[in-house]
């Protein structure tokens, strides 16, 4: 699963069969694959990265 950040308003099919009106700023959970293709068609971006990018003041010491 993979928390991902709607960019437009749209409608998708995230299992295949029933349609889901997705809005813009909402930040859904879905699948690693129906994620992966909103991402790719460019209708949601992936919010996983800037969490990993987080640095703490241990590691801007040494």
């Amino acid at each position: 699963m993979k928390t991902i950040r709607i960019t437009e308003n749209f409608d998708s099919y995230p299992n295949g069969k029933d349609r889901r009106t997705f809005t813009k700023g909402e930040e859904p959970e879905l699948s690693n694959e129906h994620a992966d293709l909103l991402i790719s068609k460019g209708l949601a971006e992936d919010l996983a990265p800037a969490a990993r990018h987080t640095t703490s003041k241990k590691d801007t010491d040494a």
